[in-house]
């Protein structure tokens, strides 16, 4: 069995295919394009922080300081409008923000009723809205002045301001961590990630290990061995589930190792909590993904032996991609938590699992119970993986 282990698991290391899916793939242009989105985005978002934004005022002298604020503040330009059409002067880009004081309109500390100005911009972007963000927070601010000295005008004093601007303020004193916070987004995260490693990294090698020996008509020579049918099954699924459990740890090291270079020391950039989980819990992680992998690999490997060709392969394999995928999205969910009934659902458990894992609150005794009913299944999926590949009109499907 060792040798028909060593034979498949040395052909799977020189297909080229195999190296670029389940190693390549993963560990080099996926982090690569991760982290280099990554650094885009927040190279964009910088520079719409810092863009000069041309702004035009109509009638701003009804709010005495208004257009100064925006003058001292830098990167703001002040520019003058020859249109009264607006829409053309912001579409022609002209100008990025007008802002227009209805004629007629006095400063509320004067008219004592809340007054209203009209902010005109073209915002279809994130980055837009961030640009609009920044003129918000001045017109804010301008808007504090006025609340101070309407406050005046009815003498009352910054507290009576306050009171009215928002009477009950209330001040969070939340027990949970941050690693219980970020955790319960990060941790389905995690978890759907490493799933969908495991589930990537079976799918190539049980594709050669199946019908690939089918049409290259090496399986025959392989039955006329002397090897019973149950170890060479066996030899299949250990190479299979050696390629998909590689992958996912290599791709988890060059993940860490991409990070520490994108940032420059290692700082993870918001997944600083990562560094709080115990060596206990991310050795469960990986206990976690040994009975998974071997259901994907049982359940692909099986898929692939059935197929008569590599086509009709593929085509089984969209559908265990989405078996594999479906469900971790549960673990998304508000609310759900495992416990005895979600310890006993396929891929979900080790989903929610892992979310526990992440956020630090997990029960070690369900995880217990997860593993039995995982490692049942994996079991009893083999043990019919077996019993399919003796069959040869499963083998010698035509």
């Amino acid at each position: 069995m060792w040798l028909v282990y060593k034979k498949e698991l040395l052909e799977i290391l020189r297909d080229k295919k195999t190296l670029i899916f389940s190693i390549l793939l993963p560990t080099i242009i996926f982090p690569v394009l991760f982290f280099g989105i990554g650094k885009f985005t927040q190279s964009k978002t910088e520079e719409a922080e810092t863009k000069e934004l041309k702004v035009a005022f109509v009638n701003a002298a009804a709010f005495e300081g208004l257009s100064t604020l925006f003058t001292a503040e830098k990167h703001f330009k002040k520019v003058e409008i020859s249109s009264s059409d607006y829409k053309e002067e912001i579409l022609e880009d002209n100008v990025d923000f007008i802002i227009e004081v209805p004629e007629g309109t006095t400063l509320p500390s004067d008219s004592r009723k809340q007054e209203v100005i009209n902010l005109y911009y073209k915002g279809s972007s994130k980055l837009d809205n961030i640009s609009s963000k920044r003129v918000k927070d001045i017109i804010e601010a301008y808007n504090n002045t006025e609340r101070l000295a309407l406050g005046a005008r009815f003498n009352l004093s910054t507290d009576n301001i306050k009171a009215f601007n928002k009477p009950i303020a209330v001040e969070n004193q939340n027990f949970a961590s941050e690693r219980e916070r970020m955790g319960e987004f990060a941790g389905p995260l995690i978890a759907y990630i490493l799933i969908a490693l495991a589930v990537s990294g079976a799918m190539y090698p049980a594709l050669e290990l199946g019908v690939g020996e089918k049409e290259r008509g090496t399986l025959e020579t392989l039955l006329l061995t002397p090897m019973t049918k149950g170890k060479i099954v066996m030899a299949k699924f250990g190479v299979i589930f050696t390629a998909s459990f590689f992958t996912v740890i290599v791709t988890l090291l060059s993940y860490f190792i991409w990070t520490y270079i994108f940032t420059m020391g290692g700082k993870m950039g918001g997944l600083d909590f990562l560094s709080n989980i115990s060596g206990l819990d991310l050795l469960l992680v990986a206990v976690l993904l040994v009975p998974l992998t071997s259901i994907f690999a049982s359940i692909m490997l099986s898929a692939s032996i059935y197929a008569k060709n590599m086509k009709e392969a593929q085509a089984y394999m969209s559908p265990i991609f989405m078996l594999g995928f479906m469900p971790v999205i549960v673990a998304f969910v508000p609310g759900m938590e495992l416990n005895v009934k979600t310890a006993m659902i396929p891929i979900t458990n080790v989903a929610l699992a892992m979310k526990d894992l992440v956020k630090g609150t997990v029960d070690y005794g369900m995880i217990m119970v997860l593993l039995a009913s995982t490692v049942v299944i994996a079991g009893a999926l083999l043990y019919f993986t077996t019993q399919f590949f003796k069959k040869e009109k499963v083998l010698f499907r035509s």
